[in-house]
């Protein structure tokens, strides 16, 4: 009667290591797709920041370059800007102005 209760004992035990080794495979299995889908989110929400930080980037210089015209529309609009422009690339003078012309150049 031992043998038999031994082996029944032993059976019982083997089931319950299937069934516990097909749970530990199950959760291990969900474990690695878990880590998997971390690490994966984790790399996109990178790529995001990065493009979120170039496009601030690109949005800042934008801006920079809107208010830098915004400064020449104004000054264009000025008579010391023309009377520049006219004197440097025209080459035009007042009426009665002096020239000096330096011949060290």
């Amino acid at each position: 009667m031992r043998k038999a209760y031994n082996a029944d004992k032993k059976v019982v035990k083997r089931k319950l290591r299937k069934k516990i080794s097909l749970f530990n495979v199950i959760v291990f299995c969900f474990v690695v797709y878990f880590v998997y889908t971390f690490c994966d989110q984790q790399i996109q929400i990178n790529n995001y920041n990065s493009k979120i930080e170039t496009y601030k980037n690109d949005i800042e210089s934008k801006n920079k370059l809107v208010s830098y015209y915004k400064d020449q529309k104004t000054n264009i609009e000025t008579d010391e800007y023309i009377e520049d422009v006219a004197r440097e690339s025209l080459g035009y003078v007042k009426p009665y102005e002096k020239i000096f012309v330096d011949t060290n150049k």
